[in-house]
């Protein structure tokens, strides 16, 4: 009976013990949680950033690169460069940066046509090869301009010549750029078959256009804009769903009967592989530069264009469904 007893007291005096040791954690009888370490500060960035444009300098994706550069020099504290390594529609850029080291200092801007450049066959590869950053601008104001100097006055005039005449109206293009899937769908919208050439890029097809050497030239509109304001061409269509609070005057495609629509983000990206925490550092800069009443005034005056940020999976989930799109009009763009 004694023995029993003084068990009794040793079971209670280690039971005790326990609920002091387990009370001296926290406090209320249950373990404290393991503290995570710390993680090693972003030492990034520390020396110039260098941003890839896939085209000469002059034309709207090098413009709308250089502003936001200008804007996001500040925010991240280092100068930003521009390079342009024109070529193939953009694909000797892309290739450039794709191969480049993943640290964080070189970045490429570009657009749609990266991924138009896989379905023609220019690249094999698209966004997927990227590790996307942010879009900074969705661009709606794709239009279809004449010489002002050419008979057509309004878009029907046009298409009903291209009926009476297949293959005939020259429709400017960059074979593989977005500008030929939108002459594709026209074609298949309105049911011509236009004479597709390869122009080059748009200041190319402007002087082309201006030159009368092809019939009609989709951009959009701010790569026309000043030979638009000194009268040399005359606008027939935007490819949009709602007329542009910028050009008001200029008749959706849609309110004269041809149900399409056109737009193109221009997004950033880095090399596969670069660190997860200086693509969120850019987004977030890139969405404060969207927010900054003065980036819009330059984009609008220059371009005709809004601010229309898009974060990094929301610009995955529409370069994925634009491509899922492309895919499934793959015939109709190879003209197959």
């Amino acid at each position: 009976m004694k023995k029993k007893k003084i068990i009794s007291i040793a079971m209670a005096i280690v039971l005790a013990c326990i609920i002091i040791v387990g009370c001296g954690k926290n406090g209320n009888n249950a373990e404290s949680p393991v503290k995570e370490q710390p993680s090693e500060a972003l030492d990034w960035p520390n020396k110039t950033i260098e941003i890839i444009v896939p085209f000469k300098a002059g034309g709207d994706t090098d413009f709308h690169a250089r502003t936001y550069a200008k804007y996001l020099e500040p925010i991240l504290g280092v100068p930003i460069v521009i390079i342009n390594v024109d070529g193939a529609n953009g694909s000797a850029g892309t290739i450039q940066v794709r191969d480049a080291k993943p640290d964080g200092y070189t970045a490429l801007f570009f657009h749609d046509s990266m991924l138009m450049n896989k379905i023609v066959g220019v690249t094999d590869f698209a966004h997927e090869a990227f590790d996307v950053c942010a879009t900074g601008i969705l661009d709606k104001s794709y239009i279809l301009a004449v010489n002002a100097n050419s008979p057509y006055k309004t878009l029907d005039d046009l298409i009903n010549h291209a009926k009476e005449n297949p293959g005939q109206v020259k429709y400017a293009s960059s074979i593989g750029g977005y500008t030929y899937y939108v002459g594709r769908k026209l074609e298949e919208v309105a049911g011509v078959d236009f004479n597709i050439v390869d122009a080059g890029g748009g200041a190319d097809r402007n002087a082309a256009l201006l030159a009368q050497k092809i019939d009609t030239n989709v951009n959009p509109y701010g790569v026309m804009k000043p030979y638009i304001d000194s009268g040399d061409f005359r606008v027939l269509a935007v490819f949009s769903e709602d007329r542009s609070s910028l050009f008001p005057d200029v008749p959706t495609a849609k309110e004269q009967g041809y149900d399409i629509t056109a737009q193109r983000a221009y997004f950033l990206s880095f090399p596969k592989g670069t660190d997860p925490r200086i693509i969120q550092k850019v987004s977030d800069a890139m969405g404060q530069v969207s927010r900054m009443p003065e980036y819009a005034e330059d984009i609008a005056k220059a371009y005709c264009v809004e601010p229309a940020y898009m974060n990094t999976e929301e610009t995955k989930a529409y370069l994925d469904n634009a491509m899922k799109e492309f895919e499934a009009a793959s015939a109709m763009i190879l003209g197959e």
